[in-house]
């Protein structure tokens, strides 16, 4: 059996740990990077789903039932045999990524909520994605409807939170899922390490929030 890590790399795995540890105990250092970065990340994911679901629905329906549905659903994105599909998919990756970059440099307050809105959905098809390689459809489905209502509701009332918590939470679901799917872990394991680490970092990131804010109450 071949893991999915493996077909990616060694040296590619040791980035996305890198990545991951940093944005887990780090990303608010760099907020206005990530705030421009997850807007390009937010449109450009939300805008490929729609493409997907609207040109191939069947080969998206049947990547929730694999057994590898990050892997397969590569496969869909950049099928050989269908070039009118992958130039279609990357037009609507890059096209979201631009639109949504430009939004947000917007203060309106309808676009700021179409900008949380991005940022929710793209997180939950995120968050759905990973625990799909450990869980079957319907509980991942479950999850990620709360985890959706979660993000959105703290997204829109108090957003410099929201990216500490997002950064804290997404770093630490790139390192638990790089070290689960290469040893194999089961999805307790995961989840465990998971949590352990998105508990840390968010204790690290709130009391860099914390005491980035007295001197502005001072």
């Amino acid at each position: 059996m071949q893991s999915e890590i493996t077909t990616i790399g060694a040296p590619v795995m040791l980035l996305g740990l890198l990545v991951g540890f940093f944005l887990c105990f780090y990303g608010y250092v760099t907020k206005s990077l990530l705030v421009r970065l997850r807007s390009v990340v937010s449109g450009s994911i939300v805008f490929l789903f729609i493409a997907l679901v609207s040109y191939d629905r069947e080969s998206f329906m049947r990547v929730l039932q694999e057994e590898n549905p990050l892997g397969d659903l590569w496969r869909v994105l950049f099928n050989t045999s269908d070039y009118r599909g992958v130039l279609l998919y990357l037009v609507a990756f890059a096209g979201g990524g631009l639109v949504l970059f430009l939004l947000a440099r917007k203060k309106q307050k309808v676009v700021e909520l179409i900008v949380a809105l991005f940022t929710a959905v793209s997180m939950s098809l995120i968050i759905f994605f990973l625990l799909l390689s450990f869980l079957p459809l319907t509980p991942s489905f479950i999850v990620t409807a709360m985890a959706l209502v979660v993000i959105l509701a703290l997204s829109i009332t108090r957003f410099e939170s929201y990216m500490a918590l997002e950064s804290a939470i997404a770093g630490s679901l790139i390192v638990a899922w790089l070290l689960s799917r290469f040893w194999y872990l089961q999805f307790w394991l995961f989840f465990v390490l998971w949590a352990i680490l998105a508990f840390l970092g968010i204790l690290n990131q709130m009391h860099m929030l914390s005491k980035r804010k007295e001197p502005e109450h001072a």
